[in-house]
């Protein structure tokens, strides 16, 4: 089974540019647009040790359902938008 990789980009020209990321031609790519946030997105790094494992995780389908996902991510996203205030 394929392992999936995050990337940080920027689009430059109009073209996606990923730096320091070499990929080979013919590569299949997903690109999603966080039309919310401008700029790149910095994770401290254990957050990002907790990211590659659940990639790993989900490489090796053990996963959670997607409305476990959801309902994590609200209760995330209702989180930053009170500590914003």
């Amino acid at each position: 089974m394929p392992m999936s990789r995050i990337y940080s980009a920027r689009v430059v020209g109009g073209v996606v540019v990923i730096d320091d990321v070499t990929l080979p031609d013919g590569a299949a790519v997903t690109i999603a647009v966080n039309d919310e946030h401008d700029g790149e997105v910095e994770l401290p790094a254990d957050e990002l040790v907790q990211l590659d494992d659940a990639i790993a995780e989900a490489d090796r389908s053990e996963s959670v359902s997607s409305a476990v996902v959801l309902g994590e991510l609200d209760r995330i996203g209702r989180i930053g938008r009170a500590s914003k205030r």
